[in-house]
């Protein structure tokens, strides 16, 4: 079968994957409507191995997209676009040109082996168009450790050379464990410690290459969710790129192991070797690779992506206040495949994608609908820089000023357990939820206060604030409601060891739990819609 066919082939048998309400309506109205059973079903879909996770600019994206335009049409919901459930926006992609890029190794006879395996800039921030040539320095790790009397620039003449070093920092022999430090994080390692001590060197460039006893040939393989951002910088069209231009830095390139192999041959040196005779002595065996040269040159191009939104309407009851609005909003799209394979993205974000589906059946349900309408969003462009929400309060399709607040929902499906959480992936038990705020309304935080208050949940506000190491307030689309003053909540469960991993399946939601978080957020939306008195906004970000 044609790609075309097989995908119209899914589309089909994905009505077998309805929840049932859309042919038999529930007794009860309201949040009754809203059950375990049908959010299974359509995270079910969302995240199968079929949609690949549904990554920005691919064909399962749409699937995914049109799947839930059509739930929403089987809901009854409004097409929010005029006739249409979608609104396009375009994104412009800045990507490395691998046909006009190469790393060129020249002899001093001139001779030269060009590689042309994939580059992966990391410092300055995208692809661009340049030409870096120069002699080539080894230097080990890469680390400054005064800690363990441990340096491998110190013999180094660093400016104007190229830097070529390994990610990681020394290992046990079977490359298990961190020799510097335990348990098993050394500081050292880190990239951005690295960069620290680098890139006021002076160097033209620091290539990083995987470590031999990582078993990876390139960043791709070793850190595929880094690799993934990298591969290209992106913008929404009609708005400026983030451009950085700092001549006095080195540029950072991650580079495949095919690099570091032809630029050690002659040298009588391995790096394989290399690494191993570091890791016994923690002595740096750093050196000047003399009678080669590197020539860098990497060029650059630009496409137009079309991505969509998916907006849906229930207006209000009262002739008034239904001019005012109030959003519901999560993202449909995930990261997709990647080097460790397809990221099928069930709580990131198909969970909050479900949730907004049976909040709307529940207000569909209601003999008579809240004061205000409801506007159901599912963003696309999340992952790749939050575009789909900019695209939307950039131009959207009724008055931001109506807008009385958008509840956000993102990655709500999970509960604590003992190997998925760190201090860098906190989650909530089985009693607990996220709920993110800006702290722009009073009113908002005591209508979340008051209704979590029926519910056996408790609402934990420790993720908020915008100093909060993680940065979680900004993470998400309601960040972008946020700048343009409208008071946000966001509902999280938290991160996960799964977060933008192949292990973030459907078989590890809690359905049960998920299943009272929609219903508390229908709750609080529910009663923000049929306030009469509007939310007060005491807090503006315009003010902060």
């Amino acid at each position: 079968m044609t790609s075309k066919y097989k995908l119209f082939i899914l589309v089909i048998a994905s009505m077998t994957l309805l929840p049932f309400y859309a042919f038999s309506q529930k007794p009860n109205a309201g949040v009754s409507q809203i059950n375990s059973g049908d959010l299974e079903a359509y995270i079910s879909f969302l995240a199968s191995p079929s949609m690949k996770g549904r990554s920005n600019g691919e064909p399962e994206l749409d699937i995914a997209l049109n799947y839930i335009a059509s739930q929403a049409k089987l809901l009854g919901l409004k097409p929010a676009n005029g006739d249409s459930y979608f609104q396009p926006y375009i994104v412009m992609e800045k990507m490395i040109d691998q046909d006009k890029s190469s790393i060129k190794i020249i002899s001093e006879s001139n001779d030269s082996v060009t590689i042309k395996e994939p580059m992966r800039q990391l410092f300055p921030i995208g692809a661009g168009d340049f030409q870096i040539e120069g002699e080539v320095a080894f230097a080990g790790y890469g680390i400054r450790a005064e800690k363990y009397s441990y340096n491998d620039l110190a013999d180094l003449q660093l400016e104007g050379r190229i830097l070529l070093i390994m990610t990681r920092s020394p290992l046990s022999e079977d490359g298990g464990r961190y020799i510097f430090e335990e348990p098993v994080w050394s500081s050292f390692m880190s990239i951005q410690a690295k960069l620290t001590g680098l890139l006021f060197s002076k160097a033209k460039a620091i290539l990083i290459v995987p470590d031999p006893k990582s078993g990876f040939l390139s960043i791709d393989q070793q850190y595929p969710g880094i690799a993934n951002e990298l591969r290209s910088s992106k913008y929404l069209k009609g708005t400026k790129p983030m451009i950085m231009d700092m001549p006095a830095m080195p540029r950072i390139i991650f580079v495949h192991r095919s690099v570091a192999d032809e630029l050690l041959k002659g040298t009588g040196h391995t790096l394989d070797q290399l690494q191993k005779d570091i890791d016994s002595n923690l002595k740096p065996k750093s050196f000047n690779i003399t009678g080669r040269r590197l020539k860098i040159t990497e060029a650059s191009m630009t496409r137009e992506v079309t991505l969509n939104n998916i907006a849906a309407l229930i207006e209000g009851s009262d002739p008034v206040l239904k001019k005012e609005l109030v959003v519901f909003s999560g993202h449909a799209d995930h990261i997709g495949v990647t080097g460790n394979g397809i990221n099928p993205g069930a709580d990131d974000d198909a969970s909050g994608c479900a949730a907004i589906l049976e909040i709307a059946q529940a207000f569909q349900s209601l003999d008579k609908k809240p004061l205000r309408s409801l506007l159901f969003l599912w963003v696309t462009g999340e992952e790749i820089g939050l575009f789909g929400s900019q695209s939307y309060v950039n131009n959207p399709l009724f008055p931001l000023e109506n807008t009385v607040a958008d509840l956000n929902i993102d990655m709500i499906g999970r509960v604590k357990g003992v190997a998925d959480t760190t201090s860098e992936t906190p989650m909530t038990g089985p009693d607990r939820v996220f709920v993110i705020t800006g702290n722009q309304s009073k009113d908002l935080v005591k209508i979340a206060n008051d209704v979590d208050g029926k519910y056996p949940l408790d609402i934990d506000y420790s993720l908020s604030g915008r100093n909060h190491p993680l940065q979680l307030f900004s993470r998400s689309d309601h960040y972008n409601f946020v700048k343009k003053d409208i008071p946000i909540l966001f509902f999280s469960t938290g991160l996960h060891t799964d977060y933008h991993q192949p292990g973030d399946v459907a078989e590890k939601i809690d359905f049960k739990k998920m299943e009272t978080i929609t219903r508390m957020i229908y709750d609080i939306g529910y009663t923000v819609a049929n306030r009469k008195p509007r939310i007060v906004v005491d807090n503006p970000y315009s003010k902060w």
